[in-house]
């Protein structure tokens, strides 16, 4: 009877288990994680992934996948751009290049993400491979000539950018060829990847900011995004940051055809000052602006950083008045306190410091950071 017992309470500490392990994996697929990036001044920030595969090319999730993937990591946009040329599902799906769109697009729409139909142009090197995105239809595109693949997406008014240019190239440091000279003065392509899964080209992001293409950060995501980027420790795909007027389809071709674009990859933030300046003066908050300092006494500063970046400031300047920190780092959703130390005796009255720093880690160019003030008030006594 004891052993009965024993087999089962067993039993249903099995099932109890099990049940439980469900519920858990239920309530991960059903949890959406949002990425909290301060919207700019007139503009919205919307988080996107512009380069994902399917089994219809070399990927290996269904098309529904990639759009729950985006949903539950907290995007507002993807595409899915299985490659035209390169399908070894061909023997297990049929190939039909707009299929993935039309598979994926009623479950976005449910999720309220916005799909975007596209395809990558998969040639050699020059030109390499392309996107091609907003399309109404990719099988214009399946052509012999790469030229004439990329004209056939241009006439359907798309957004073509180059992919992971430093792929199969020495040390991984991209190429300028001819062919792009040529496809770029004709303004068939309009973007570049400066980021590629876990590949950063700073060659590519100097070409972006010179010859005035958007820059893009992508996942390229073949497998599924869990096997790929470690998001239960906090690890994130690359994400294209556009700046759109609305959350809308159209909002965001006109933005990437505008160029109001960032990129967001690992704990680095690139692009244009004008639009990272805007972000970071959203995402922090000086919470007590004014301090007093008696003599050779010390004030405290508290900043909160309303966003999911970490922010690294270097001091760029020394002052008579006051020292301050070499380095601070504003944690993400944190409250930062720090020391302004002062240096003279005799100071006494009102005076208005604009703290200079750098972001290190908000890069406006190749190992340029953001140049940004803290404006404080510091109010001496002797």
């Amino acid at each position: 009877m004891k052993f009965r017992t024993t087999k089962l309470t067993l039993l249903l500490s099995l099932v109890i288990f099990f049940i439980f392990s469900i519920s858990i994996c239920f309530a991960q697929i059903n949890t959406r994680s949002e990425i909290n990036i301060p919207d700019i001044p007139g503009y919205l920030t919307l988080k996107c992934d512009l380069h994902t595969h399917t089994v219809f090319s070399d990927g290996a999730v269904w098309p529904t996948v990639r759009v729950e993937e985006a949903w539950q990591e907290g995007l507002d946009a993807i595409s899915i751009t299985d490659h035209i040329e390169y399908l070894p599902h061909k023997e297990d799906v049929k190939p039909n290049h707009n299929r993935p769109y039309e598979i994926a697009k009623p479950r976005a729409d449910e999720l309220g993400i916005i799909l975007i139909k596209g395809t990558e142009i998969t040639r050699g090197m020059p030109p390499g491979h392309f996107n091609a995105i907003f399309l109404q239809d990719v099988d214009p595109l399946d052509t012999k000539e790469w030229r004439d693949a990329i004209k056939a997406a241009n006439d359907q008014g798309a957004f073509v950018f180059w992919n992971h240019p430093g792929w199969r190239q020495p040390d991984e440091i991209p190429i300028w060829y001819d062919e792009h000279s040529e496809l770029l003065q004709q303004g068939y392509f309009q973007g570049i990847e400066i980021v590629n899964q876990d590949s950063y080209y700073p060659k590519a992001f100097q070409w972006a900011l010179d010859k005035k293409l958007a820059i893009l950060g992508n996942s390229d995501v073949h497998s599924p995004i869990h096997n790929t980027f470690d998001l239960p420790n906090g690890k994130h795909r690359p994400i294209t940051l556009v700046f759109a007027k609305q959350k809308s389809e159209p909002a965001i071709k006109e933005a990437l055809l505008a160029r109001r674009t960032a990129v967001y990859h690992n704990d680095l933030l690139m692009g244009e000052e004008q639009f990272l300046n805007p972000v970071f003066e959203q995402a922090i908050r000086i919470l007590n602006p004014r301090v007093s300092i008696k003599g050779t006494s010390r004030a405290t500063i508290q900043i909160h950083n309303e966003s999911d970046l970490m922010i690294e400031l270097t001091s760029a300047k020394t002052f008579d008045e006051i020292s301050v920190p070499e380095t601070i780092t504003l944690y993400p959703g944190k409250t930062i306190a720090f020391q302004l130390n002062g240096k003279e005796t005799t100071m006494s009255g009102t005076k208005q410091f604009a703290l200079p720093f750098i972001a290190k880690n908000f890069l406006i160019a190749p190992d340029k950071g953001l140049s940004i003030n803290l404006n404080i008030e510091v109010n001496f006594t002797q």
